[in-house]
């Protein structure tokens, strides 16, 4: 398989999540696809480096998290200059928010890709912001199929999660 082919498989696969994970931290559309795009550019340039990683996805949700976080301290530190403000990142609480909220969308992101194949990716362009509508004419199918699968993968989500809550209360 040409490396292009490869390439275009690969932003297939994880672009939708991670431009969701770098938008839930940044808040900005453009800078969280800036930072998908430089990510999936490092990783693809450098993945020779990584024969070891068992879960691409994983690896990536923190290379997003990690962009992200230097993103949000590099606009700190720019507001510390030109306001003069003595406040520690670790004591801005929706930094910390933040970052508990990441961690929740990494376990609904693997909840994700537990799913079928066909339902992962229409979760994956729900979490993106796509319309059934849209999804059905992206995917090729019916918007009353959309319908079906998003309900089935909802229906397994939930319960993965609660099954996943209940091991930790454990």
């Amino acid at each position: 398989m040409r490396e292009s082919q490869q390439l275009e498989i690969f932003i297939r696969k994880h672009y939708s999540s991670m431009r969701a994970v770098a938008l839930r931290f940044i808040g900005s559309p453009d800078i969280a696809q800036d930072i998908t795009q430089e990510v999936i550019i490092k990783f693809w340039k450098n993945r020779e480096n990584y024969p070891d990683i068992e879960s691409a996805s994983s690896y990536l949700y923190t290379m997003i998290k990690n962009e992200s976080l230097n993103y949000l301290r590099g606009t700190e530190r720019e507001k510390k200059r030109y306001n003069k403000l003595e406040i520690e990142e670790y004591e801005h609480p929706t930094v910390l928010n933040r970052l508990i909220e990441e961690d929740i969308n990494q376990i609904l992101i693997d909840a994700i890709n537990k799913l079928p194949g066909q339902s992962a990716r229409i979760m994956r362009l729900v979490l993106s912001g796509y319309e059934n509508k849209e999804i059905a004419q992206v995917i090729g199918v019916s918007v009353n199929t959309i319908k079906t699968l998003k309900y089935s993968a909802m229906k397994k989500l939930k319960e993965y999660l609660i099954s996943r809550y209940k091991e930790q209360e454990l």
